[in-house]
């Protein structure tokens, strides 16, 4: 549990707050005052496939990479380290289709249950090949530590894609969803713990 003062940090130095429901016009413009790219803005269809995202107990902001067959690989040394490792990972990327696989995740399996937050219609893959496929995971209600993040990992991607190295980033939304006709009495109320 968090101090009273480290509570206090989080709310107004990273803007964390309690989530709401989100739509387009919102996340747009949180992306955008952030310099994040928002010509793709994906999120989970319902709140089923919202759950079983918190059933894998990742940390969110989170990135889980697949190599060029599609195939889950982890970018931890360790089960102990965090998403600051992400960048590191980003910046030898060019090894990852060395390292060994987890049996049977996949890519499709991942993005099944995303569709385009516009729409809400089902995401789809373009059909191109890449080296790396980079899912991450991201909040809106995380304020500036998603922006510090996410911006951070974009900029490393696009130095790899510059230097050769064909990375697809794939941003997923975890925040709760209007078009899932649900109301903000549902909504849970997170104890900002840890990220």
């Amino acid at each position: 549990m968090l101090t009273s003062s480290c509570k206090y940090i989080l709310i107004k130095y990273e803007r964390v707050k309690q989530p709401t429901l989100e739509n387009h016009e919102s996340l747009s413009r949180f992306l955008c005052s952030k310099g994040i790219d928002t010509s793709e803005i994906l999120c989970f269809k319902d709140t089923t496939a919202l759950n079983t995202f918190y059933k894998l107990h990742l940390s969110v902001p989170e990135a889980r990479f697949f190599n060029k067959e599609k195939k889950l690989v982890d970018y931890r040394n360790s089960i102990f380290d965090c998403n600051g490792m992400v960048s590191v990972f980003i910046e030898k990327v060019d090894s990852i289709n060395l390292v060994t696989p987890i049996e049977g995740e996949y890519l499709d399996k991942y993005l099944e249950s995303v569709v385009v937050e516009s729409t809400g219609n089902p995401f789809t893959l373009e059909n191109q090949k890449y080296e790396v496929y980079m899912v991450v995971y991201w909040a809106k209600y995380l304020g500036n530590v998603s922006k510090r993040k996410v911006y951070d990992w974009q900029e490393h991607v696009k130095k790899a894609n510059q230097d050769g190295t064909r990375i697809r980033m794939i941003l997923v939304d975890i925040d709760y969803q209007k078009f899932w006709g649900i109301s903000k009495d549902v909504l849970p109320e997170f104890i900002f713990s840890s990220f």
